[in-house]
């Protein structure tokens, strides 16, 4: 069973993530159809998007890492895609998280910094093909849509260019910093079990987003818990004392395995390093081929596993070096000197996104109702810019 152990941030903290500003009518924060805790907010567009909802100009220090200062423009742009995604995904309110969403946004942009600047150190900044390449996506649909996007994302130019950057920042980075692993590093990255799950909470259930940013399903009462614990003991001990577990193990495990995924996955699963809970994969690295675990207790239950060889361990060259990547980068933030400043520090976070939110909603409605418009016909009396008559362009 994969992990549930989500941060908020999760998804941006990979590179691809850039596709959020494509179009103007699918902006970084997604607009969502419910209004505003305490009341509707209307939005004032004669202001711009960040005056609007932070008071804030673009340019304005939010924070720095390393020194390299972090402007509201990008700060603001990827908390309002942090709060989009803790709402629409955990329907939970913005105001309950405020001070994570603040750390989490601190970390994303401050990562992304910290890549463009490792470009430099590293002497791999984009190439003449990738500014090319950078230049004509920015543009791809003209002036007027990159404009729209810019400003319903409150971004300058340069804000604008970093974002479409990051992708670049990210492989050049990569590809000058990861090599390629050898047959062990595979081995101890991506590694193929079987188990028997035997839950000790409602899966059926609300999962509820906990304080570190992971959920949990509600636990089942504590007689069932004691009655699963019986039965994985005694699936344990015939198991041991079986001359052939591995084939034992497949007949115990369509017999009492609740793990769903079971019917998709019959024989099992092939994870890598990050991919499941973390007592899980634990006790199966620690596993030798064909050896079974003892009873294994994460959030989801009681686990017994068996591990076996993969197959093909070739196709995870890629993911492994993500992965290494990630843990690069990772001390690479922990190492960093992150500073916030005042104006960081008393943002009002839900008031922010609950403003930002509304504004953007308001601006896709005009800019939607202006291209379902037809222009009108000119009206050479009426348009001071016209030349001629209508008996003129009659004759014409």
């Amino acid at each position: 069973m994969m992990t549930m152990k989500k941060r908020i941030t999760s998804l941006l903290l990979a590179a691809g993530m850039t596709f959020s500003l494509a179009a103007c009518s699918t902006p970084a924060a997604e607009p969502t159809d419910s209004p505003a805790p305490s009341e509707e907010i209307v939005a004032d567009l004669s202001r711009d998007i960040l005056d609007f909802s932070a008071g804030l100009k673009g340019d304005e220090t939010m924070l720095t890492a390393n020194g390299e200062v972090i402007p509201a423009d990008l700060y603001l742009y990827f908390l309002a895609v942090n709060c989009a995604y803790l709402t629409q995904m955990y329907q939970a309110d913005v105001a309950d998280y405020a001070d994570q969403l603040k750390e989490d946004s601190k970390t994303v942009t401050a990562y992304y910094k910290i890549l463009e600047a490792k470009c430099e150190e590293l002497g791999c900044p984009l190439t003449d093909e990738q500014q090319t390449e950078l230049n004509e996506t920015l543009m791809s649909e003209g002036q007027e849509k990159y404009d729209q996007r810019k400003t319903i994302n409150g971004l300058s130019d340069e804000t604008m260019k970093f974002v479409y950057s990051i992708n670049y920042f990210y492989d050049n980075v990569l590809n000058a910093t990861i090599g390629q692993p050898t047959e062990d590093d595979l081995n101890n990255y991506v590694y193929q079990t079987r188990h028997i799950l035997l839950k000790t909470v409602d899966t059926e259930g609300t999962p509820t987003v906990q304080e570190d940013g992971s959920y949990a399903y509600p636990k089942l009462d504590e007689e069932t818990i004691n009655e699963k614990k019986a039965l994985a003991e005694d699936i344990l001990a015939q198991l041991n004392a079986s001359d052939d577990p591995s084939t034992l193990f497949n007949d115990l495990m369509n017999e009492y395995s609740e793990d769903e995924g079971l019917e998709q996955s019959p024989d099992g699963y092939t994870a890598t390093l990050g991919q499941m809970v973390s007592a899980y994969e634990k006790a199966a690295l620690e596993l030798d081929y064909g050896q079974v675990s003892g009873i294994v207790e994460s959030e989801y239950g009681y686990h017994i596993i068996i591990r076996d060889k993969v197959a093909d361990t070739s196709e995870y060259v890629d993911k492994w070096r993500e992965y290494k990547m990630g843990q690069q980068v990772d001390q690479w933030i922990a190492d960093a000197d992150i500073q916030s400043t005042e104006t960081l520090d008393n943002l009002d976070v839900a008031d922010f996104y609950n403003k930002f939110n509304a504004y953007q909603v308001a601006l896709n409605e005009k800019y939607t109702a202006a291209q379902e418009t037809p222009s009108p016909s000119v009206n050479p009396s009426a348009d001071p810019e016209a030349t001629g008559s209508v008996e003129d362009e009659a004759v014409g």
